[in-house]
Order: C-alpha cells, then sequence, then structure tokens
C-alpha cells in the first residue's frame, strides 16, 4: 500500500480517465479498484491530501447521472467510503458544484448524498456555511423533476432535524408552493433528532505512530533512525621513552 500512497495523485488522475470509458464493465472494474482503494487507505488511516481528491472527485461527482443503474450504485457506496479518508465538509462543496448540471440524475443523486452528510455530521458540514448550502439545495424543490424536488426536499428536513425551524429562514425566500411542500414534508418527517452526532474522526497517522515509537512520513509509520555509533577513539600515541601498563 505505501507504493500506491507514493504516486497516489497520478493512480487517481488515471483512473478518472476511466470514468470516460464507453465499456461499462472497464468503467465498473475501475471504480471497484477505487473502492479497494479506499479500503485500503482506510487501514492504513491516511487522509486524502487536497490535491489527491482534487484529482478525480469533479468527475466522481459526474458520474452520480451515468444512465446505467450499476454504476450510480457503486459511485454511492464511494462516496460513502470517502468520509473515512476525507473530510465531510470538502466532499460537500465538490458536490454542490455538481448542482449546476442539466442532468437531472446528477442533481438527485448529489442531493441525496448531502442528505447522507448532514444526517451523519450535523449542518456543520455544510459548505460553504448552512445558510448557503441550504439555499441552494431549497431552490430545487420547485425542480422539474420529481426526484429532484424529493431529493431536495429530504435534504431541508436533514437541516430541520437539527436547527428545527430556523431552516425556513435558511432556505431563503421559497414561493407559497414550494414553501407548503417543504411545511408538508416537514409535518410527516415525524421527530427531530436530539443530538446531532459527532462527525467521523478522521485519522492522527502522526498520534498512532508515536504510540507506535515510529514516526510518520508521509503518511505512513516508520522506524526512527537511530543515531550513529561515534567511532572508537583512536589509542593514544606513544612518544619515543614512553611506555604505559
Amino acid at each position: 500500500m505505501s507504493e500506491i500512497i507514493q504516486s497516489l495523485d497520478l493512480l487517481l488522475k488515471w483512473i478518472s480517465l476511466r470514468f470516460f470509458d464507453t465499456n461499462t464493465s472497464v468503467l465498473l472494474a475501475s471504480l471497484d479498484w477505487l473502492s479497494k482503494c479506499f479500503t485500503g487507505l482506510r487501514e492504513q488511516r491516511y487522509t486524502l491530501l487536497d490535491q489527491e481528491a482534487n484529482a478525480f472527485m469533479p468527475y466522481l461527482v459526474i458520474k452520480l447521472g451515468d444512465s446505467k443503474e450499476p454504476v450510480r450504485k457503486s459511485v454511492h457506496s464511494l462516496f460513502n467510503e470517502l468520509c473515512y479518508i476525507y473530510a465531510g465538509s470538502k466532499t460537500f462543496a465538490h458536490l454542490s458544484e455538481g448542482l449546476k448540471s442539466k442532468n437531472s440524475r446528477q442533481r438527485a443523486g448529489v442531493l441525496e448524498i448531502e442528505t447522507k452528510l448532514i444526517l451523519e455530521n450535523g449542518v456543520e458540514v455544510c459548505h460553504p456555511s448552512p445558510k448557503k448550502a441550504f439555499e441552494l439545495v431549497a431552490s430545487f424543490i420547485g425542480d422539474k423533476d420529481n426526484s429532484v424536488r424529493t431529493a431536495a426536499l429530504n435534504c431541508c428536513v436533514a437541516g430541520w432535524n437539527y436547527i428545527g425551524d430556523g431552516i425556513m429562514k435558511m432556505c431563503g425566500s421559497l414561493n407559497e408552493k414550494d414553501m407548503s411542500m417543504l411545511e408538508e414534508r416537514i409535518k410527516r418527517s415525524g421527530k427531530r433528532i436530539d443530538s446531532p452526532p459527532k462527525p467521523k474522526a478522521l485519522p492522527n497517522k502522526a498520534k498512532e505512530c508515536e504510540d507506535e515509537g515510529m514516526v510518520e512520513m508521509d503518511s505512513i509509520c516508520v522506524e526512527m533512525p537511530k543515531e550513529p555509533t561515534p567511532p572508537p577513539s583512536p589509542p593514544p600515541v606513544k612518544k619515543r621513552g614512553e611506555f604505559y601498563l
């Protein structure tokens, strides 16, 4: 796994190119490799760097709108795994960019994953702020696609679970029809969550290595370098007429 980590950004860039392959088998195999890679990184308690996430995340978001159900299912699963190796708020930011797409499947997929992130981490995961995030989400309540409308409503209800009726203000200016739909969905959602869950803690590799008597280098535990043993001192030089017992 250490070899993969050393070239991770290049490997992720290469795998993102496979996302555009028209052969479904190749695409699914690429997604499967990515899943195994995420599992390995999690076992190594590795946290993705921003440059590594940027190498593939925008293209992974696009695949949420793929026309093939097995592909979309694999991508959803990958986003579930990402929360263990990359900050949820940063993932949320990448997802929000996907809401600009004209592909309704992609918009619905993005909103579904954002809903899951909020339910698991609270509204603090919203980027750049809960208010701006929910204003954007609420703008899709009136979308012409039913799956997008449903996903947007569910996302707002997820926020209501934590901040109550204050979600109405965060959603901005909604027309009467959209506001009515949101109020009705909230009424049918049931009881609010009393206390938000703790966000998934990203691994602290340096602390783990220290506990094992090692040091962290490039997110890998390595043995602490030993101090070189000094060479033995040379014997004293005898002078003419001197001797030592």
